[in-house]
């Protein structure tokens, strides 16, 4: 469990709204005490209400007699009275305390009083577990200007001088440093510093890492890792969420805390969903007799597929095995080729359609399916011989040429090609909605 003690932003890109992702993120339970109410945006701050000393100290108090946290975060605090809230309260708390010395925005608004910087040096620091600048408030903290590895020591050997356990140094804002960005855990003195180094995403600045690093430091250390580990764990998280960074507005991008949860959760599901349906079809009585010479595959994919990483299917291909069928019984993300592409071409036309799967191409067949499902075609000799030279590029034009034909197209078939073998693409919302339609293809078929 872990409390943030931090400012509101009405953007929901930093503050305890990305505090409340991270951890949601995380795994753990997050409490929120609010220091200020900003009215902001992806360019600026129009306006700040710092929360009154009596009611922010309300805050504080009644959450903590009742609800024990494991790790506290703090971030903005912004005025004198509510440092001298947080130092009183806090000055006996045992467990770890992570801070965020935020002392601008990332659109440049000052979110710490000027009168209150020298009483947050020596009132909220000593009580740090960890404190995390990055290298411009590094700077403001130590007065040392830091152009390299022998200035970035000497700051944190002054931050040490201030009361902080353990100084992780970000270097994101690090201009001299086109390619890579460095961060830096110090801690003790007899330890060597811990680097991290990742090649510097092609992205502009953001709004809102800062408070995702800090609450995942945080987050990791309620769940038992150490100050190191935590750092790690942090550090590739942070790293996710930036790749993913949103353009939510007309100024910064805006991190992705929940990116990985969601990413991870659909995936999942989806993994789990084909690989039930895929042992249901290998139980299926006669679903060897479509299955075509070149093989099935057969596949799902996550919400609005963009590439073959988004769409799961069988490694390798389904095949018959005398009246029976096999598979490798190994499902994973961007296996299959070709009715992968398929897929791929046939959600630009229609977004819901997310699994598909490919069956032989005979007369019989093509009639149940006509007789039976909203079908389409297209002919393989009407190709230029630019498509058919660049694999995988014919059946991204079929397949679009036949929903050019029949936007609600169920299935799509062709007659095949010199050395091309004809085929049935059959599409559904899910892999339960193929196997269905192969259920009524396979029972008019054999009863035929």
């Amino acid at each position: 469990m872990v409390m943030t003690i931090a400012g509101s932003d009405s953007s929901a890109g930093a503050g305890i709204q990305a505090d409340l992702k991270t951890f949601s993120a995380m795994g753990v339970y997050g409490t929120t005490i609010i220091t200020t109410l900003t009215a902001q945006n992806t360019r600026t701050i129009s306006d700040i209400l710092v929360v009154p000393s009596k009611f922010f100290r309300n805050q504080l108090v009644t959450t903590l007699e009742d609800i024990k946290p494991d790790v506290i975060k703090i971030g903005v605090l912004y005025s004198k009275s509510i440092i001298s809230i947080v130092k009183n309260i806090l000055k006996n708390f045992k467990n770890p305390i992570v801070v965020d010395p935020v002392l601008h925005s990332g659109t440049g608004i000052k979110l710490l009083d000027d009168d209150s910087f020298e009483q947050f040096k020596r009132e909220i620091i000593p009580l740090s577990y960890v404190i995390t600048p990055n290298l411009k408030e590094a700077e403001f903290l130590s007065k040392f200007r830091i152009s390299n590895w022998h200035d970035m020591t000497r700051a944190a050997s002054e931050i040490f001088k201030l009361g902080a356990s353990n100084i992780i140094i970000k270097g994101g804002h690090d201009p001299t440093q086109e390619t890579n960005v460095m961060d830096v855990l110090f801690r003790d003195k007899n330890i060597e510093p811990q680097k991290i180094v990742h090649e510097r995403l092609k992205i502009s600045e953001t709004h809102g890492t800062g408070c995702n690093f800090s609450a995942a430091i945080a987050s990791f250390l309620a769940k038992g890792y150490n100050i190191s580990e935590s750092f790690r764990l942090a550090n590739s998280y942070v790293y996710e969420t930036l790749k993913n960074s949103n353009k939510i507005g007309n100024g910064v991008l805006v991190s992705n805390p929940l990116y990985l949860m969601y990413d991870n959760s659909e995936k999942f599901k989806v993994l789990v969903e084909l690989q039930n349906s895929v042992s249901i079809l290998e139980r299926m009585t006669n679903f060897f007799k479509l299955i075509p010479e070149t093989k099935t595959n057969f596949v799902y994919s996550v919400e609005k597929p963009q590439n073959f990483d988004d769409i799961a299917g069988v490694l390798g291909r389904i095949t018959n095995l005398g009246i029976n069928i096999r598979t490798p019984n190994v499902i994973q993300f961007g296996t299959s080729l070709h009715v992968s592409n398929a897929l791929l071409a046939a959600t630009k036309f229609n977004s819901l359609l997310r699994s598909a799967i490919n069956i032989r191409n005979n007369p019989g067949i093509i009639k149940i399916c006509e007789n039976n499902f909203r079908c389409s075609s297209y002919s393989r000799s009407k190709e230029t011989g630019e498509i058919k030279n660049i694999e995988g590029s014919s059946i991204k034009w079929g397949i679009g040429e036949a929903f050019k034909q029949e936007p609600h197209a169920e299935l799509v078939y062709h007659e095949g090609d010199f050395g091309k073998e004809p085929m049935v693409i059959v599409f559904g919302r899910n892999p339960k909605e193929v196997l269905e339609k192969i259920r009524i293809i396979l029972q008019d078929y054999v009863n035929n």
